[in-house]
């Protein structure tokens, strides 16, 4: 057996035993192939060995060294199969087949221009024409291809022509025969002119409409149908005509008055919602008014993108099929911030450039919703005016997965807003029974069962003729739709009626072949969607194909292959297998997805009980988190923890504690975090997990608590010397003192830190204590020393992709730029810094980093910006009670406010600001700045000077080095604002005294000059305008100083 991409399995066991008869290790063998020319590498042996699937050209190396044949090291699993689930015997070749009669010879050539040549082979025999399409070289759309020719023939030729369409067993020597058989030409003359006849393969692939019974009397063509193909829709429709009403109602509203809904359609499985929908959605299409459609599965693996991309696509007028560099152009050049358009290209499904997968790839839970919301929002209200009216159908919306059941949410809350309806089917019985909040805004059509006149009329269509079949069944089925379906089909299988679906189900089961039985038991495990290519995988037959399963309705054709042709179908399969067929079945389905799909690879190989199933799970986990998938990561942690050997226990907790903490659920992860510290026996994991733990409780501002479980890490790691672990303990003991204005203790910590990184070899912590010591310097107020440790920092950052270190610091990049005077690259990387932290859900650095842009905003004089990023800095900082941060924002406030000239205004947020750093001790972090701002926008002369007074009083203690320079700079503009000679010589001397040299020192200085000049008359206007015309190129604004402000207050 081998795969379509050329690997086949080989015998493991035999493959270790001609190893171990040489002699050789794994590593030996390796280098033994190297020296006799054969490639086969150490990997490939031991993956080989494990039973997994390689290449074909090395299987032939592997025989060409062991001097055996490749056949007899091929696994052969057919042993396997037959003994758990069938026996498989050979299967012959299938044919579809169209079988054509002509009532002139003349009008072959009309049906040869009508077929699309896509046929495996056409034979002719004077009126009568065959066409045939082999199986194995078809794709999904033969039986749309086939429908729509003969529904063109049928419209064309009318009665002079009849034919019918067959789905047989063909032996191969017939294909080449040129003559078609008797039998076709004698079941042809039993057509009427005009009509087309299929058989039950077609029928119940909703590829034909029965219109009538074919040959009754003839018990081989009891269920074979006249048909039409003229639509695809084949299931009947009886009642549902009030729930039609009640939807026809608000497509009217929707597009008379743009009045947009959401409207779900609501009942038990199988009950019929999906025919009531697909029933609507004919009428739409007959209005001209198609709707987009979604369909969404239960399980198995299919584009789980592809609904959303259709859906958000839809929103703004786009198709499936729309060119990317289109789409992109489209929103780049909408009104649509440019801050939704990454998010808005990843909905859509265009490929993302390089930088912008890096920010998505960062995105953490929390942020990922509250930016998918914001961008949905934005898409809504900026949709073209050509877009109009737009009706969106979603089938089975409870089986989709959380990014769709967001969206869906999102758009269904706004739908009032905008001419859009949204039209659900949902299951009662499953998770949506406890609909959320925003259903409640929804209209819920919940359909009830058939009444008995329309459950007869539906049975008489399906099984006409067989009124003791259909009284039987109808009773049973009470007036469930699917139930009776599937009753009458399992009639034809014996006398008797099972009284469920589980039953329905296990009686078919028992009357299939042992081909078709081993292929439905395969094709429920894979899951409700399957492929050809995986059922013959599984059966180790490349020509098997599943007509009878097709021909008695347990599974119909899908986009993606096959599909059952209902889920409770697909449910009611699986609970039929034996633990030991589950067990089979999935160790080949793990084989399957080992080099496809490495979470359904994972979740097989747990099902399969394979003995390295943790291992696995464990192994996908990990490269989830790494690429910052954490849903799915956190999935295959939890299966995992199912499964944890007692000695693993510790480790798979501690993973699910960092996972969740990754997503933002900070106090959830605690939980975890704490039992993998306590239930950890592995001394040298343990200081890492007390490491973890003090993350999520500094985070939280829970600091006596984090500090005591650094100590405890601290503790472990010294006597072992785990270097890296003791970098991240003074590390992060460093970044708890930052604020505290400690900065020999803060320096400390870090350089500690340095050391035992450069000990540990270990880039990663150097990046955080390279970083911790930019936070020193930054403390002292030599911004250009702390400039270029926060840039080697990010350089080591960017180099190996530490997206989350780099989050968390490239605002204090932005911070010290300011003091070099580079404020256009200050606010890019503020900027940049907010979109990441935004995207990774860190919500204190996108504070500081807002804060940072607004403080950058202020000084261009662009206030309606910088007040932007102060209202959504305040939201957050509030959120989250960070008192030391709504201080900051409360400084920058007055700010804004004192330049709109609103001084009350000004004043009330600056007291504000002072009263939450009195009320938690934050003088050393903010207090002196904060002063200086109160000085500043204050009218009155005293309070003014009281609070310079205060100020220099909290600068006598150690504080952060940014008070002094923000003090003394507006101590400055203070003295100005007084006309006071004397106390503005001070406070230059003191700028220059005090604070390390740089560009922006230098700047106030300079400025502190020119306002000692005019206040002495020794200024000229010359000088005045080349002080002014330094500011505006520094994009200072503010500090630009008007003639205007001279004569505004007399000198004191």
């Amino acid at each position: 057996m081998s795969s379509k991409d050329g690997r086949l399995p080989l015998n493991g066991d035999l493959l270790k035993q001609l190893r171990k008869q040489k002699g050789l290790s794994q590593e030996k063998l390796a280098e033994q192939c190297a020296e006799e020319r054969l490639y086969v590498s150490l990997s490939s042996i031991k993956r080989a060995e494990s039973g997994s699937s390689i290449l074909y050209r090395t299987a032939k190396e592997l025989a060409k060294f062991y001097d055996v044949s490749v056949e007899s090291l091929i696994q052969n699993s057919a042993p396997d199969l037959q003994k758990e689930l069938a026996t498989v015997p050979e299967y012959k070749r299938q044919v579809l087949r169209l079988a054509i009669e002509i009532s002139d010879e003349n009008l072959r050539d009309r049906v040869e221009e009508l077929n699309d040549k896509s046929y495996s082979y056409y034979h002719k025999d004077g009126n009568f024409l065959e066409f045939g399409w082999l199986t194995n070289s078809s794709d999904e759309f033969v039986f749309e291809r086939m429908r729509r020719l003969c529904a063109m023939l049928q419209f064309t030729l009318k009665n002079q022509i009849r034919l019918f369409v067959e789905a047989s067993e063909s032996p191969t020597n017939q294909i080449d025969n040129q003559s078609i058989e008797s039998a076709t030409k004698t079941l042809l003359n039993q057509v009427t002119w005009g009509d087309i006849v299929a058989c039950p393969c077609f029928v119940s692939s909703n590829c034909a409409r029965p219109r009538n019974v074919f040959l009754p009397e003839n018990p081989d063509y009891r269920d074979w149908r006249i048909v039409s193909m003229c639509q695809v829709q084949t299931d009947y429709f009886v009642g549902r005509q009030s729930e039609l009403s009640q939807l026809n109602t608000m497509v009217a509203d929707l597009y008379q008055h743009g009045k947009g809904t959401t409207v779900c359609l609501t009942g038990m499985a199988g009950i019929g919602k999906t025919r009531l929908l697909h029933k609507f959605i004919d009428m739409l299409d007959a209005q001209h008014r198609s709707p987009v459609r979604l369909q969404v599965l239960n399980f198995g693996v299919v584009n789980s993108l592809l609904p959303t991309v259709k859906l958000i696509r839809a929103l703004f007028g786009f198709g499936e099929n729309d060119d990317h560099a289109d789409i992109r152009q489209r929103i780049a050049l909408s009104p649509i911030a440019s801050s939704h358009h990454l998010f808005i290209y990843w909905l859509m499904g265009l490929k993302l450039h390089e930088s912008e997968q890096r920010l998505l790839d960062v995105m953490e839970h929390a942020s990922r919703q509250r930016a998918i919301e914001e961008s949905i929002i934005a898409l809504l209200t900026h949709r073209p005016a050509e877009s109009k009216e737009l009706i969106v159908a979603i089938e089975d919306l409870h089986w989709a997965n959380e990014l769709l059941l967001t969206i869906v949410q999102i758009v269904a809350a706004q739908s009032h807003r905008f001419p859009v309806m949204l039209v659900l089917t949902f299951r009662s019985e499953n998770h949506l029974l406890n609909a959320p909040d925003w259903f409640q805004t929804a209209q819920t059509i919940a359909l009830s069962p058939l009444n008995m006149d329309e459950s007869i009329q539906l049975a008489n269509w399906m099984a006409p003729g067989n009124q003791d079949a259909i009284q039987r069944c109808v009773e049973r089925a009470s007036g469930h739709p699917l139930f009776l379906r599937q009753s009458l089909l399992c009639s034809r299988l014996g006398n008797t009626v099972p009284e469920s679906m589980e039953h329905l189900v296990m009686v078919q089961l028992c009357k299939l072949d042992s081909n078709s039985l081993s292929a439905i038991k395969a094709a429920s495990v894979f899951g409700q969607c399957f492929s050809l290519e995986q059922l013959q995988f599984i059966l180790n037959d490349d020509n098997y194909y599943p007509k009878t399963l097709l021909e008695v309705g347990l599974i119909k054709h899908s986009d993606q292959g096959f599909m059952f042709h209902h889920d409770l179908i697909c449910s009611a399969v699986q609970k039929q297998l034996s633990e030991s067929e589950k067990q089979l079945l999935n160790e080949h389905c793990a084989k399957w997805f080992e080099e496809r799909d490495k979470k359904q690879f994972a979740l097989h190989s747990k099902r399969a009980k394979c003995k390295d199933a943790f291992t696995i799970l464990i192994k996908s986990a990990k490269e989830y988190l790494a690429s910052f998938q954490f849903e799915q990561a956190l999935e295959l942690i939890e299966e995992a923890i199912e499964i944890v050997p007692k000695s693993e226990t510790a480790y798979a907790l501690n993973l699910k504690g960092n996972c969740l903490y990754s997503m933002g659920k900070v106090k959830e992860c605690i939980h975890f975090l704490e039992q993998a510290a306590n239930h950890n026996t592995d001394s040298t994991a343990s200081s890492q997990y007390f490491i973890d733990l003090a993350n999520p409780y500094q985070v939280v501002d829970a600091i006596d608590k984090a500090l005591s479980i650094l100590q405890t890490a601290q503790d472990i790691s010294e006597p072992s010397k785990q270097y890296a672990q003791l970098s991240e303990v003074h590390s992060m003991r460093g970044n708890i003192l930052f604020p505290t204005g400690n900065i020999e203790a803060c320096e400390l910590e870090h350089q500690k830190a340095l050391e035992y990184s450069q000990k540990a070899n270990c880039d990663k912590a150097k990046a955080k204590a390279l970083s911790g010591l930019g936070d020193c310097e930054y403390l002292r107020g030599n911004m250009t020393n702390a400039y270029n440790n926060f840039r080697q920092s990010l350089s080591i950052c960017e180099e190996n992709q530490f997206l989350e270190i780099e989050a968390s610091n490239r605002y204090m990049l932005a911070s010290t730029l300011i003091y070099q005077l580079e404020t256009s690259q200050a606010l890019q990387q503020s900027q940049q810094s907010a979109t990441l932290a935004y995207l990774t859900g860190n919500r204190r650095a996108e504070i500081v980093s807002r804060l940072t842009a607004a403080w950058i905003l202020l000084d261009f004089n662009a206030l309606e910006q910088a007040d932007n990023e102060i209202t959504m800095a305040l939201s957050i900082a509030e959120e989250f009670n960070a008192v030391r941060f709504i201080a900051c924002l409360m400084e920058a406030k007055a700010r804004l406010k004192w330049y709109q000239n609103k001084p009350d205004e000004a004043k009330a947020f600056i007291d504000k600001g002072l009263n939450l750093v009195e009320e938690n001790n934050l003088q050393a972090f903010i207090g002196p700045w904060l002063c200086g701002t109160k000085a500043m926008v204050s009218p009155f002369w005293q309070e003014a000077r009281e609070a310079l007074d205060t100020g220099e009083q909290w600068l006598a203690q150690p504080c952060a080095g940014h008070n002094h320079l923000r003090f003394y700079q507006q101590g400055i503009r203070t003295a100005w604002n007084l006309k006071d000679r004397t106390l503005l010589a001070n406070y230059q001397q003191q700028l220059k005294s005090q604070c390390e040299p740089s560009p922006w020192r230098d700047l106030y200085l300079n400025q502190a000059d020119v306002m000692l000049a005019l206040l002495t008359n020794n200024s000229s206007e010359a000088q005045l305008d080349a002080f002014n015309q330094q500011v505006k190129q520094a994009n200072i604004l503010q500090a630009q100083i008007s003639t205007d402000e001279l004569n505004a207050m007399p000198v004191f």
